[in-house]
């Protein structure tokens, strides 16, 4: 049974990102959109456009959201333009084809020089390949931009109110899930650093540098949803709420701190060749184990404030040792105080 759950079900890192209410709101709106883009005689001729508006317009936070859709309707307004002007004058050819795409992204990275909107890179594809004809036949530059910017509009419009609607099942928890999302990765991290620190050097060396960048920027996103959440205008957050957000800042600012330390510590490690013994980690398998029974989504009081631990000394006598478990200790500590934090929400 067990399995065919695993087999079937979400990861719980995707359970946390509320990734079945996601699946469930884009129904919903791509639904929506098709029985609305059906409607209006200008955007049932351009459904792809109305129903990729939706789907890539659909995000958690509202202020996101519009901001995303805003940049994807002016990228592609501007990628429109400039790429219809030149197939008005040039004809549709490789050349229009390749200057039109080149002008496309540059405005697009002008405009958000982190991502170039996909919606905008489709828009220069479209205005060469699906020109629309006037009443007379002949091919309207200004009628395909019409086209293009209305169904492309109605979809944007739609993901924006089907954000606002599902903002509200999402703010009540969205804090505490995503703060047990970013535990997990730790609690994955942190057996990848106990593993690394026990290698030694007959063993083959295993990557740190990836899993760690990965933790790091799942962290950082976690950190902005949290930030927008903060800013949401539409959302009813009491006092408490809005204490609990700046908490769980805190604590995913200490959640980063301590995969700083852990990296810290494979990184010395590294540099000094440092071979540990188990007993030189007794302390840091307790505080992995006590991150593992750690549950933000559980609302009752941790019943151990302060996780006790003891210093280590290195059974090996070097500099590159004596850091590394000195850091470790740096760890434990951040931990007691995430406890404490936790205790307050």
């Amino acid at each position: 049974m067990e399995q065919i759950k695993r087999l079937i079900g979400l990861r719980k890192e995707a359970v946390l990102l509320d990734s079945w209410l996601y699946i469930v709101k884009a129904m919903l709106a791509i639904g929506t959109g098709y029985v609305f883009g059906m409607m209006f005689e200008v955007t049932r001729l351009d459904m792809i456009s109305v129903l990729l508006g939706v789907m890539y317009n659909l995000e958690v936070t509202n202020i996101s959201a519009v901001k995303g859709g805003m940049n994807q309707l002016l990228a592609s307004f501007l990628g429109a333009v400039t790429t219809g002007i030149l197939v008005y004058f040039f004809g549709a050819n490789v050349f229009t084809i390749m200057l039109g795409m080149g002008l496309t992204l540059y405005m697009a990275l002008k405009i958000d020089y982190r991502a170039v909107s996909p919606v905008a890179i489709f828009t220069s594809i479209y205005m060469t390949q699906y020109i629309q004809s006037d009443a007379m036949g002949n091919p309207s530059i200004l009628l395909t931009i019409r086209l293009r910017m209305l169904a492309l509009g109605l979809g944007v419009l739609i993901a924006i109110i089907f954000n606002l609607i599902f903002s509200f099942f999402y703010y009540r928890k969205i804090t505490r899930k995503r703060l047990e999302f970013v535990r997990l990765k730790l609690e994955t991290i942190m057996s990848l650093t106990i593993e690394y620190l026990l290698e030694d050097e007959t063993s083959e060396k295993k990557s740190y540098n990836m899993p760690f960048s990965h933790v790091f920027a799942d962290i950082e996103a976690v950190t902005d949803n949290i930030e927008a959440l903060k800013k949401e205008p539409l959302i009813p957050l009491n006092a408490l709420q809005k204490t609990n957000l700046k908490t769980s800042e805190e604590i995913i600012r200490r959640l980063k701190v301590m995969t700083h330390l852990a990296y810290d510590s494979c990184y010395t490690k590294d540099a000094f060749k440092v071979i540990l013994k188990d007993s030189d980690v007794k302390e840091f398998r307790k505080f992995i184990d006590a991150l593992g029974s750690l549950d933000f989504m559980n609302t009752t009081k941790e019943e151990t404030t302060y996780m006790p631990h003891q210093r280590v000394y290195p059974t090996e006598d070097s500099e590159g040792a004596t850091r590394i478990l000195e850091t470790l200790d740096l760890m434990y500590t951040e931990f007691n105080t995430i406890l404490e934090l936790k205790n307050k929400m």
